[in-house]
């Protein structure tokens, strides 16, 4: 139902024009038609006499059926991209416990590199570090046979994003950090528990080609609406999500440390290194770097409480040997 729709974009933009077309579809269930130039307003009458407004706005036919293939993705994406941010909050709720005070934030960094990448600031204004948050749940079950480290010790990060974290360390002379946190959580399995009004409007977003107006920060409100307000029916599972994270483990590898164990361990660690014609036998795979959670890591209050005691300098020393 547009009217649906309508009211649950108003609680993403609570104030100021719906992004463009879905400004023509308010105008079109509301009969609200004066602010609109008189090209629009011919689009919205239009609108109003569909008996799809939605579909229409977005160009798609109203029998047209979206793929399964496609509503699976857009949920998997969304439920990627909502654990990411209830990680945040968990990150930001041990911090504080830790250090013992709330003068926290996140500065995001929106770049195409990087899907969760931001600096930390504190009260002082002062850049601590930047981090990057990555889940580690599905076990390598031939670690042991092909890196020397048991499944559950054994975390696998792309080379390429050491390259990248080495790069930005010392472009801005800022501690980069990769934050490891061990949930048991499925992107798909959180996607489908999304309500189905909140899904279905993505799919039909995802379904188009430059129809919708900022669609990514469209993306990012929805998400962040199912953070920080769930309707009713997704509380309970957003307060298990939370429990899951605020209960997990996790650790801490600088860039630089994970350079160091690379040149140390590079044959053992780097299985695509050990095997012939690696794009071929695993076409899709990335060369990746195998860590020892247990070994390689810090636990992540351990790493705050030193953060604490020995300050940003003192910190950011160690972080510079490889140390951290």
């Amino acid at each position: 139902m547009p009217a649906d729709v309508v009211a649950l974009l108003r609680k993403l933009y609570p104030d100021g024009p719906l992004p463009k077309p879905f400004h023509l579809v308010e105008a079109a269930t509301t009969g609200r038609l004066d602010h609109l130039s008189p090209a629009a307003k011919k689009q919205a009458a239009a609108l109003a006499n569909s008996p799809d407004p939605v579909r229409k706005a977005l160009g798609i036919e109203p029998a047209f059926a979206l793929p399964d293939e496609l509503a699976h993705k857009t949920r998997t994406q969304l439920g990627r991209m909502l654990v990411g941010h209830l990680a945040e909050c968990a990150f930001e709720e041990i911090y504080k416990r830790t250090i013992g005070t709330d003068d926290l934030h996140l500065e995001k960094i929106t770049d195409k590199h990087n899907e969760t990448d931001y600096r930390v600031i504190n009260g002082s204004g002062r850049q601590v570090f930047r981090i990057n948050i990555k889940f580690h749940g599905t076990l390598f079950r031939e670690a042991k046979k092909v890196v020397g480290l048991e499944p559950e010790d054994c975390f696998a990060l792309a080379t390429y994003k050491i390259k990248q974290g080495l790069e930005k360390h010392d472009k801005e002379s800022l501690p980069y950090l990769f934050l490891i946190v061990s949930a048991n959580i499925a992107a798909s399995e959180v996607g489908d528990t999304i309500p189905s009004q909140i899904a279905d409007l993505w799919t039909l977003i995802a379904s188009t080609k430059g129809k919708v107006e900022g669609k990514k920060r469209l993306e990012d409100r929805l998400v962040e609406y199912l953070v920080r307000e769930p309707p009713t029916e997704f509380a309970a599972i957003r307060s298990r999500l939370i429990e899951i994270l605020a209960h997990a483990k996790w650790r801490v590898l600088s860039a630089r440390k994970a350079q160091k164990v690379m040149k140390d361990l590079l044959f053992q660690r780097v299985f695509a290194l050990t095997v012939k014609n690696f794009t071929r036998a695993y076409s899709r795979a990335e060369v990746d770097m195998h860590f020892s959670l247990g070994s390689d890591m810090m636990p992540l209050e351990e790493f705050l409480k030193q953060l604490k005691a020995m300050g940003h300098i003192g910190m950011g020393g160690l972080i510079a040997d490889g140390k951290i």
